[in-house]
């Protein structure tokens, strides 16, 4: 299991030339499938920041120093991306608010998510460390809420 956060930056090389095209910013997926759908990547360049988004299946590997293209198809990509998913409220099944969502965690291959890193604030964070809550005990999810089992019985 990895963490979102301990992929960004990642350094995105082309194997064919061995060059550095730029480095990811991004991860994007599918709520409902819980699947990576692609990356969006910032470009190298010297005058302006230029983006570009790669499907999953465009991506050879995801190392740990480095992530390997096999080919850049252009094709059209959507989903939620991870920066728009940090920081959305976690609720349980009452209504009571457990924290926000600090990370999320993919498979190894970083292609299926399988849970969400719970955020209490800094200090509980600190104290306590931090939860973690996994696919299964997921009720219902939008892109700025997600409700998880718990609370009391009726």
């Amino acid at each position: 299991m990895r963490r979102m956060r301990d992929l960004i930056m990642l350094p995105i090389i082309d194997p064919s030339t061995g060059e550095r095209l730029g480095w990811l910013k991004d991860i994007l997926f599918e709520q409902i499938s819980n699947t990576v759908t692609g990356i969006i990547f910032e470009k190298d360049s010297f005058l302006k920041p230029h983006q570009a988004k790669v499907a999953r299946e465009d991506i050879l590997s995801f190392g740990k120093e480095s992530l390997i293209l096999t080919k850049l198809s252009h094709k059209e990509i959507y989903g939620s991306c991870w920066s728009q998913k940090i920081g959305s409220k976690v609720y349980n099944g009452d209504g009571d608010i457990k924290g926000t969502i600090g990370d999320i965690f993919v498979d190894n291959l970083v292609q299926v998510i399988v849970g969400y890193e719970i955020s209490d604030g800094l200090f509980a964070d600190l104290y306590k460390g931090r939860n973690a809550i996994f696919a299964e005990n997921i009720l219902a999810e939008s892109q700025d809420v997600v409700v998880i089992e718990g609370g009391s019985s009726r």
